[in-house]
C-alpha cells in the first residue's frame, strides 16, 4: 500500500511539500534535504522545511537527478538557505551547463505550473511564478562513497542510471532506508507499477536489481509516496522487474505490429498501461515524453 500523506515518516526522516513531487528530510546536526521538486511548489517546500527545523539550516541538498521536475526548487532553496550546498553527480553537473538542457527544464516547469493549479486540493495562491533558475553543483555524488555530517546518520551513495544518466539513490543502511527517485519505478497501487528507463534499458534493469538486493524498510520514491515493510517492498521489486521485462517485450511486439512507427506504439502502450493509473498520477505530456524516449530507445536497441 502507498502511503501518501506528508509528514514524519519514522526516524528522523519526513516526506515534504506537495505529493505529487514530494522531497525528502532526514533531520539531525546538520539536515539533508532529497531532491527540490518544481519551481512552482519552492514556497510550499521552504514553508515544509522550516516547519521541522525551525530557525535550523539544512547543511546539503542530494538531487537524485536533474529532470526538471527534480530540480526545479533548487535556486529557491538556495536564497532560503545560502549554507546549503548542493550535490549532485558529474553527470548531472555536465547536463546543467548545457543552454538547451535549461532551457527544456525552465520551459517544462512553466508549463506544469498551470496543471498545479487545476489539481484539487493545491491552493493555487500558494503557487509561486518565479522560473527557474540555473544554478551549481557544489560537491560530487561517487558512488559507493558515504555522505557523511557530525551527528547524522550513514547516507551511502548508489549510482543507479538508467532513468537518466545522472541518478544516484541513497540509501541509509542504519534504519534500512532507501530514497530512490525513479531508479525502481513508480509504484501507484497494487498491481500497477510504472517502469520509468528514459535513457538505457539496460542499465535501469541493472540498478534494479542492484536496489532490489539491498534490505529495505522504507522505500521513498520519487512521486506519490512512499512504501514501508520488508515484505511489501520485496514484493514491490519483484513486480518492478517483471513489469520492466514485460514492458520491452510488448513494445518489440507493437514496433512489429505497427511497422516501426514510434508514435503509434508510444499511443497504444499508453492505453495499455498509462490510461489505468488512478489520479493522482503524471501528467499525460510529461509521460508521453518519456514514453517516447523509451520505444525509440528499444527500438534502436532492436535493429
Amino acid at each position: 500500500m502507498i502511503n501518501n500523506t506528508l509528514g514524519h515518516i519514522r526516524n528522523d526522516l519526513y516526506i515534504l511539500g506537495h505529493i505529487e513531487c514530494p522531497i525528502y528530510l532526514l533531520d539531525g546536526r546538520e539536515p539533508l534535504i532529497f531532491d527540490a521538486g518544481l519551481s512552482c511548489l519552492g514556497q510550499i517546500y521552504v514553508e515544509a522545511i522550516r516547519s521541522v527545523l525551525g530557525d535550523r539550516q539544512p547543511s546539503a541538498l542530494l538531487l537524485s537527478h536533474v529532470h526538471w521536475d527534480h530540480c526545479g526548487s533548487v535556486s529557491y532553496f538556495k536564497k532560503a538557505f545560502p549554507g546549503m550546498k548542493v550535490a549532485a553527480s558529474r553527470s548531472a553537473a555536465d547536463i546543467l551547463r548545457r543552454p538547451n538542457a535549461l532551457a527544456l527544464i525552465k520551459t517544462l516547469n512553466e508549463n506544469f505550473t498551470a496543471s498545479m493549479k487545476s489539481i484539487p486540493g493545491v491552493d493555487p495562491s500558494i503557487l509561486i511564478d518565479e522560473p527557474f533558475s540555473p544554478f551549481y553543483v557544489d560537491k560530487e555524488l561517487v558512488d559507493h562513497r558515504s555522505y557523511d555530517t557530525p551527528g547524522n546518520t550513514k547516507v551511502e551513495m548508489l549510482a543507479t542510471p538508467g532513468h537518466t544518466q545522472d541518478h544516484f539513490s541513497f540509501w541509509l543502511p542504519d534504519h534500512q532506508i532507501l530514497i530512490a527517485g525513479e531508479a525502481a519505478g513508480v509504484y501507484y497501487g497494487p498491481g500497477i507499477v510504472s517502469t520509468e528507463f528514459a535513457s538505457d534499458y539496460d542499465a535501469y534493469l541493472s540498478s534494479l536489481q542492484r536496489l532490489a538486493d539491498l534490505p529495505v524498510e522504507v522505500f521513498c520514491q520519487g512521486h506519490y509516496g512512499y512504501l514501508l515493510g520488508g515484505e511489501e517492498i520485496s514484493s514491490f521489486f519483484e513486480q518492478s522487474i517483471r513489469t520492466t521485462t514485460g514492458f520491452k517485450a510488448r513494445v518489440l511486439e507493437l514496433l512489429a505490429e505497427e511497422a516501426g512507427s514510434i508514435e503509434r506504439v508510444a499511443l497504444r502502450i499508453k492505453t495499455e498501461r498509462y490510461d489505468i493509473i488512478p489520479e493522482p498520477k503524471q501528467p499525460e505530456p510529461a509521460y508521453l515524453l518519456n514514453l517516447r524516449a523509451q520505444v525509440n530507445h528499444l527500438a534502436a536497441k532492436a535493429q
